[in-house]
């Protein structure tokens, strides 16, 4: 399109985005609007009013400049920055949101559109939750019934049975990068939940097809809120999961459902908000009941970590003699696509990683709980470098090496975490690296008495230091 007549104080770098973005001013007009009305605010910009905005460079008021950058960086896939749109610094930092921001809709069709209408807000400052902001919704979503989803005419163009299984297939694709190397993708699972978000609310569809669609978007919503907090930012992981939430209860999909429950569970176990974990993982359980042992498995496994974090053994060793009856039954369904990477390797490393957290909190039992620890632990830290998953490998290889640590033995500790170094340039992982900086200051005070323990904490010294996340203690 040809660039709008300017003066002087023309806003050139806006109407070049536009021209890039192949919008007219009216078009953008549409998508504020469209993203206003979706996130429950009344204001509305006029069609003409961006046309003001090239001619003499005015800046909008509000939430209104950011909301175009946002708009325009999904649309151009590109990282915008407010100056690169509006010529100036943003006037003062955006007021942070809370992970829950926006999110009271109703448990229906409309509640789930009105959701993904516009960008998940990310690019704002926002701050994890807890209590009831957290919990509520897990238990909304099992009490409300499924709704049916149904496009009948879109302007997008019918849903076919070829475009699910491409979309199916991208799904399974997302999470198997997650499983290899971390958040490294991030930017490219956003990217397909804003495709499929656009699918639900453009295209034309039955409900059989909705319900896939839901479900595809609760599974990239999942994927993109563990990645998030795999990388410290727990409201973003917050917002991500109360978003997948809501398409696994639309999509009828009550085991999708109970695995993002007990993530919500873990990352609460994680924060060392005990009360939050166990509400999340007794809900999750719920949810759980009717689906495959496997599914309920991986679900009992998770919610060990939430009795793990209260200190509780007596609660904790049932939910480890639960998960290992359901992995012993011989399961009546096929396993759903999403949950392909439940076994007893994954499994035993999430309920040894809660042993180490035990140890800490039940002293008396300290021995034991770190030796059984480090037999859960061992298989999945010792992983090929060659095999998936290297993620949850990192992950537990420095989990397995603090238990070594913990129980006086140097060697192993020393080797163990040689060996999760060994898969850091290919694995993005903000939190592994922050147990590696914990190793590092447990074995420090041991370093001038062994020279493996000093070459070991010499080498981790060198990790960049990220914003270290809550890792229990």
């Amino acid at each position: 399109m040809e660039a709008e007549p300017t003066t002087s104080r023309t806003n050139q770098r806006l109407s070049d985005l536009l021209h890039e973005a192949r919008w007219r001013p009216e078009a953008l007009a549409r998508r504020i609007n469209a993203v206003l009305a979706a996130r429950g605010n009344s204001r509305r910009v006029h069609a003409k009013t961006p046309y003001k905005w090239i001619a003499d460079g005015a800046v909008p008021h509000g939430d209104i400049p950011e909301l175009v950058v946002e708009l325009l960086s999904a649309q151009l896939h590109t990282e915008l920055r407010y100056a690169d749109v509006w010529g100036q610094a943003a006037p003062r930092p955006q007021p942070a949101l809370p992970a829950d921001h926006a999110m009271d809709l109703p448990w229906d069709s409309n509640g789930l559109l009105s959701l993904v209408g516009g960008p998940v807000p990310t690019r704002r400052t926002i701050i994890a939750v807890t209590g009831a902001a957290l919990t509520a919704p897990a238990w909304a979503a099992l009490q409300q019934p499924a709704p049916d989803l149904v496009a009948t005419a879109g302007d997008g163009g019918p849903v076919s049975p070829p475009l699910l299984d491409m979309i199916d297939t991208v799904v399974a694709q997302a999470q198997q990068l997650d499983d290899n190397q971390g958040g490294a993708a991030r930017g490219f699972v956003n990217d397909q939940f804003a495709a499929v978000a656009r699918l639900l609310r453009r295209a034309s569809y039955n409900a059989a097809a909705g319900r896939r669609l839901a479900a595809a978007l609760a599974q990239l919503a999942q994927t993109a809120g563990f990645m998030a907090f795999d990388a410290g930012e727990d409201g973003i992981a917050q917002r991500w999961y109360l978003t997948a939430l809501r398409a696994a209860h639309t999509a009828a999909e009550p085991g999708l459902a109970a695995s993002i429950l007990a993530l919500m569970s873990n990352q609460a176990a994680d924060r060392g908000h005990a009360l939050d974990a166990l509400q999340l993982a007794a809900a999750a359980q719920e949810s759980a009941a009717t689906t495959p042992p496997a599914v309920r498995a991986l679900v009992a496994a998770r919610s060990s970590l939430a009795h793990a974090v209260a200190g509780d053994l007596t609660s904790y060793t049932r939910t480890r003699h639960d998960t290992l009856e359901l992995l012993d039954t011989t399961p009546d369904t096929s396993l759903p696509r999403w949950a392909s990477y439940i076994d007893r390797t994954e499994l035993d490393a999430i309920t040894g990683r809660g042993l180490v957290v035990l140890a800490e909190r039940v002293p008396t039992r300290r021995k034991q709980l770190l030796h059984h620890a480090g037999q859960l632990l061992h298989a999945r830290a010792h992983t090929s470098p060659t095999d998936a998953p290297q993620r949850s490998a990192l992950r537990h290889g420095a989990w397995l090496s603090l238990a070594h640590t913990a129980a006086g033995d140097l060697d192993l500790a020393v080797s163990t975490a040689r060996l999760a170094l060994g898969r850091l340039p290919a694995v993005s992982s903000v939190r592994s690296v922050a147990l590696l900086l914990r190793l590092h200051d447990e074995l420090a005070p041991a370093a001038p008495r062994s020279p493996a323990v000093r070459n070991l904490v010499n080498q981790l010294r060198t990790l960049p230091t990220p914003a270290r996340p809550t890792t229990p203690r």
